[in-house]
């Protein structure tokens, strides 16, 4: 099944939360918490934020030059969501973080409710790849 086009922020939020649904994870208790609706600080996060901020949580020093990015608009397929999503960059084995996101058991592409995870990952490509839109909310 594939996901409709994410055409705003409020759509990649509801995609992100109904994914953590159907795959029974639990990002609070992460480093990063629930980073696509609160930043570092707990306050939600915004648009500009989560488009052109840093993944909360981690320390910026150890990720030169100023942290992690969560996306670099215009390239979803270096941005650190989806790579965190694939596995690959710094999230795959060997990498700073060496853990594709999100565990325990990932990928998840066998859930009974959809998103699956490649659904996921796809969506979100485009959808920075389009350059992050923010339609109507």
């Amino acid at each position: 099944m594939s996901v409709t086009k994410l055409t705003s922020f409020k759509d990649v939020q509801n995609l992100l939360d109904s994914f953590v649904q159907s795959s029974g994870v639990t990002p609070g208790p992460a480093p990063h918490g629930i980073f696509w609706h609160f930043d570092a600080n707990n306050n939600p996060m915004t648009y500009k934020e989560f488009t052109t901020g840093y993944v909360p949580g981690f320390d910026p020093n150890s990720y030169p030059p100023d942290g992690l990015l969560i996306l670099e608009v215009g390239n979803g397929a270096s941005s650190n969501i989806v790579l965190a999503l694939q596995g690959k960059g710094p999230f795959a084995p060997g990498g700073n973080i060496g853990q594709q996101m999100p565990p325990p058991s990932p990928p998840y592409n066998s859930n009974k409710t959809p998103p699956q995870q490649n659904d996921v990952i796809t969506a979100l490509i485009q959808w920075i790849d389009d350059k992050c839109p923010n339609g109507t909310v």
